[in-house]
Order: structure tokens, then sequence, then C-alpha cells
């Protein structure tokens, strides 16, 4: 098969197997039309590319989403890996510490869901096989390492910031996301673009670090909180970019944002206490 016709069924797949895209600037239905290459808007002309089979909305981000994309998409990411697998270990390993988060998902084998921020999407492979996934981030080096491992399954995956979902409403039986909340531009809005992707009565499920986990590490208890900011900027590889984020968000208030948001929802700590789970519900 010539390039040309690989690049039109990979674009095909986007445009018909699964017709939830919309144009984030004027919510336009998205469709391949003639090209190869890319999804287009015909009521306002934008145009997406679709590059490794990817759907490439928004490259580039500003404040909070720039630090959280540099850092994934730096060295910084991988040195880092070492301590969140040493946080895995010490609940019991890394699969069943994000089943105290995933097992409040849908137990059915057929769901749509949608996942916000799905990283390098390590535990697909702890999802019914015949689940179909939308899968967004802003890093495209994580968006790359789900693509290769989601090989083989229904997923899609777009490069896009949380707040500004390019999709239609009501398309979702659940939707999750798992360690970006915190530091979004706008947590809220985020939450309020979960919820008007997803269908009436459908599942938001969304888990971060506690966002004060800083106040427990030993330099603010010995009120030396300099040297609990070397430990997560150097010896945790965080950098000072990333570090300066997490300090700003100290105080983020978890339940009074789903408050504004949700009807019915609940906040339970995971994780030993060092993070939480949302677990709230779309109106119907």
């Amino acid at each position: 098969m010539s390039t040309t016709s690989q690049n039109q069924v990979a674009t095909s797949r986007w445009a018909a197997d699964w017709n939830i895209w919309r144009c984030p600037k004027c919510r336009g239905e998205l469709n391949a039309g003639e090209s190869v290459t890319a999804l287009a808007c015909p009521g306002c002309g934008a145009r997406f590319p679709i590059e490794d089979e990817i759907l490439i909305v928004q490259e580039q981000t500003t404040a909070n989403n720039q630090v959280a994309q540099g850092f994934y998409d730096s060295p910084l990411w991988p040195r880092f890996r070492f301590w969140e697998k040493f946080t895995w270990l010490c609940n019991g390993g890394e699969r069943r510490a994000r089943q105290q988060v995933l097992r409040y998902l849908p137990d059915a084998p057929a769901l749509d869901l949608l996942d916000v921020a799905i990283g390098d999407g390590v535990y697909l492979d702890w999802l019914p096989a015949g689940w179909r996934i939308a899968g967004v981030d802003l890093s495209r080096s994580q968006l790359d390492a789900c693509r290769r491992r989601a090989a083989g399954r229904s997923v899609w995956l777009a490069q896009c910031e949380a707040e500004d979902l390019p999709m239609a409403g009501h398309q979702f039986d659940a939707v999750l996301s798992i360690g970006a909340f915190n530091y979004f531009n706008d947590p809220e809005a985020a939450l309020r673009e979960m919820v008007r992707v997803a269908r009436p009565g459908a599942p938001i499920v969304i888990s971060d670090e506690m966002p004060n986990l800083t106040d427990r590490m030993l330099g603010h208890k010995l009120g030396i909180p300099g040297l609990d900011r070397w430990i997560v900027s150097r010896l945790m590889h965080l950098g000072d970019a990333f570090t300066d984020l997490v300090e700003r968000h100290r105080g983020l208030d978890i339940p009074a944002i789903a408050g504004r948001v949700l009807k019915e929802f609940r906040v339970e700590p995971v994780w030993r206490g060092l993070g939480y789970v949302l677990v709230g519900q779309v109106p119907a």
C-alpha cells in the first residue's frame, strides 16, 4: 500500500469511524474532505493535521499548561518516573494503585471513554478490550508513547487543552482524568468541558495528588520550606518551573470546584492519603 493510501485509511478512520470531532473555534463538524492528512472545518476553514495518527488541535499552549507540556516533553519526566514508581510500590504496585481510581469506571464490556491527560496510556491494557477510547493530552511525546502502546485497540488520540475539547457534546459513557487536574490552566473550565462531552448520567472520575502534599514533607515540618523545594525540584527532578506550579496551587479547593459544576459528587483519599479521587455524575 502506498503512503498516500495509508494516509487515506488513517484519516478516514478519524472522519468516519467515530465522528465525534468538532472545531474548537466554531464547534462545526470536522471532516476529512479530500485531505489525506488533516481534518477540516467547512464552517470557519480551520484545519487540524493528523500526524502519526494523532490529531493536532493545539500544539502551542500557555501558562500552567505550557509548564506541564514542557516538563513531560523534557528529559525531566523520565528522571521523575523513579519517584512515581516508588510511590506505586509503596501502594502495592502500579496496577493495584491505579485500580483505586479505575474501579470507579463502569463495569461494562463496551463503553465510550474519554481520557483527559491520557499520558503514555500505561493502564490501557487494564481496561476492557471492547472499550472505545478517545485520549487527549498536551504532550506530544506522551501521545506518541500512548499510540505505540495502543496498537491494535480502538483508541483515538488528540493533542489539545482540557479547557477546550474538540468534541461534540454528549458523546461519552464515562470520563477519566488521572494526574493532571490540579495544574490545568483552569480546572473548573476543564471539568465543565468533561461534563459537556459526557452523556447524561455518565460518571466523571478525576484523580491527582493532594494539592498541599508538600506540607507533609520534612522541610515544612521543620520550618525550612526551602529544603522541600530543593528536594522536589532537584532530587525528584520536577524542575524549577513545575515546582513553582506545585507551590502556587497548594490551596486548590477540589470540593469547591466540583460543587460549582456537579450536583452529585464525592472526594475520597487514595494512595495512603497522598492523592484524591473525585467521582461525580453528569446530571440526567
